[in-house]
């Protein structure tokens, strides 16, 4: 790499720039059809057909752009010695060892590594360290905008402010949901040449995932090396359902609503309306005064926890639950589950045998942004039973009534017809 620089210095900056949260991996359960759940007046059921079955999982990859040149000011290359050209030959697959992600790389490329709790960092150089390859991945516990991640794009390019003819191109907002930003500044290359290093980073997101790609080569370079570099991003694919750690303790399944792939009812009659569309689930209650919950095909734990991102839309109330299972009678159910509405205010309650207690009277709470996309956070583990938004931990309580069952989405309504739109929906089942 451009050696103004050091690879260490720039794999911890990196990570601190990016930081977010993690969790862990297993393997998939054997599916347990769940009963398709119907609109019911609060808080009565009624019957409900059988859910279809959960495709496995499958990585996504990011419709991506191609990497482009850009015109700042900048020094032409400077110095006695004679710049070491960056080579890329063939390219290789490396994966990460829990197929969390893959990337085709230069052969012969070196490689540090990087990893915490919070942030997995990969950079891949050249012999002479004037070509660089940078991926970080991080886990993120807020519901993530284009601008937000335009935000961390800024963060990420704004480490090389002060580097000699720095210039950075206004961030780009990609049609896939991504940013692309170009920037440029002069360093010192291997040879002892001051050379305009010209770089395309991208940051996306995949569920709670997000991840940052840059590409750094000297700019006299670009046109030679632009197909390969072409190739490299394009390969880049992500499973969100892996998470940052190996831990094989738990197992995680990621839903982005990209497409209709039956793991979710759908559903239309005249009290509800559940779709899939515009990239997430759709849920709308007509008639006053209703409840409704849905689950994914996944197997009932003891332990688990789920979140999704939530946005409200009329006067509705919308969260998740967890330990969703069949009561002592009828089609009654049992479940933990905590909300949220289009103000500032959030409530929890358990349901034995469709009987609610009010586990937390709604109250406000800075942490919910009204009118926005909020992440929410419910997770069942021995007795204890926490709910977060956006990374921050509201309530926490010791409950023994409901021990088992599946994760689930919340919807009720009041006298207007009201809903909720649900995106990256993650169920984490503990060990």
């Amino acid at each position: 790499m451009m050696h103004s620089f050091r690879l260490s210095a720039l794999v911890a900056l990196v990570a601190l720039v990016l930081s977010g949260c993690s969790v862990s991996l297993g393997t998939p359960p054997t599916a347990t059809p769940e009963p398709r759940p119907t609109a019911t007046p609060r808080p009565t059921a009624t019957p409900r057909p059988t859910a279809t079955p959960l495709p496995t999982a499958a990585p996504t990859a990011q419709p991506q752009p191609t990497i482009m040149p850009t015109s700042p000011s900048g020094g032409t290359g400077t110095g006695s010695g004679m710049l070491i050209p960056v080579v890329i030959d063939r390219l290789e697959t490396f994966s990460h060892p829990q197929r969390l992600f893959s990337i085709d790389v230069p052969v012969g490329w070196s490689l540090q590594e990087n990893a915490n709790a919070n942030t997995l960092v990969y950079i891949w150089t050249d012999a002479a360290e004037n070509g660089l390859i940078i991926l970080s991945i991080t886990e993120s516990q807020e519901a993530l905008t284009q601008d937000d991640l335009v935000e961390r794009a800024t963060s990420f390019v704004n480490i090389f402010k002060d580097e000699k003819d720095f210039s950075m191109d206004p961030p780009e907002k990609l049609r896939s949901g991504g940013v692309q930003i170009i920037w440029s500044y002069t360093a010192q290359a291997s040879g002892g040449v001051d050379a305009p290093l010209l770089a395309n980073t991208f940051v996306y997101r995949d569920v709670d995932k997000v991840s940052l790609l840059t590409f750094g080569i000297p700019r006299e370079q670009f046109d030679e090396l632009k197909s390969p570099l072409d190739a490299i991003l394009q390969s880049y694919v992500i499973d969100p359902a892996v998470p940052l750690s190996g831990d094989s303790s738990v197992t995680r399944f990621a839903f982005d609503f990209i497409d209709d792939d039956n793991a979710w009812v759908t559903d239309s009659s005249a009290s509800l309306q559940a779709v899939i569309e515009e990239g997430v689930y759709r849920i709308t209650l007509s008639d006053s005064d209703l409840y409704y919950l849905t689950a994914p095909d996944v197997s009932p734990a003891n332990d688990l926890e789920v979140s999704a991102d939530v946005l409200i839309n009329g006067n509705s109330r919308a969260g998740v639950a967890v330990r969703y299972s069949p009561g002592s009678r009828g089609n009654a159910k049992n479940y933990y589950a905590c909300w949220i509405d289009g103000r500032d205010r959030y409530g929890c309650f358990v349901s034995v045998d469709d009987r609610w207690t009010t586990l937390r009277e709604p109250i406000s709470n800075a942490a919910i942004k009204p009118g926005r996309v909020n992440r929410v956070s419910l997770r069942a583990e021995g007795n204890r039973i926490s709910f977060s938004v956006n990374g921050v931990q509201l309530q926490t309580f010791t409950d023994t009534r409901v021990a088992a069952g599946q994760a689930a989405l919340y919807l009720e309504n009041f006298d207007t017809q009201a809903g909720a739109d649900f995106d990256n929906v993650v169920v984490t089942l503990l060990k």
